[in-house]
């Protein structure tokens, strides 16, 4: 079987992949609050479809909803978290390429794109992320 991290022969740094992960070096800064946003939406989620469905620890629908609402409100968070830090993998892209990431980021979660650009409030000097090779 190929490795999954293999592109024409040569291996992505476990660095490149870390940065791409919304679990990876989130200790502070932008990722940090990025963690947070997305690690609170994902519980938000859980327990309102869990609950409105009848909740319980047994009740095997509940939690299938409570699933199904964390997953339809967690994975375009995490999708543009990872489009954020495209950087590591993709160090050649123009200033037009990233401004249709950067978009896409947006669109995706709003929320996730201001955290990581240090909009809400982050000190970007203490950014944990790699600074991104975007021209902008």
């Amino acid at each position: 079987m190929k490795d999954p991290t293999t592109i024409t022969g040569d291996t992505v740094p476990a660095t490149a992949i870390d940065q791409l992960l919304a679990t990876a070096d989130c200790d502070f800064g932008a990722r940090s609050l990025a963690n947070t946003t997305l690690t609170e939406e994902a519980a938000y989620a859980y327990e309102l479809a869990h609950g409105l469905s009848g909740g319980g620890d047994l009740h095997a629908d509940a939690h299938q909803a409570g699933i199904s609402n964390l997953l339809g409100k967690t994975v375009p968070a995490a999708v543009a978290f990872a489009l954020h830090h495209l950087g590591a993998l993709l160090p050649d892209l123009t200033a037009p390429q990233w401004e249709r990431i950067d978009a896409a980021c947006a669109a995706l979660h709003p929320r996730i794109a201001r955290d990581l650009s240090g909009a809400n409030g982050t000190d970007t000097a203490t950014l944990s992320a790699t600074p991104r090779t975007s021209p902008h």
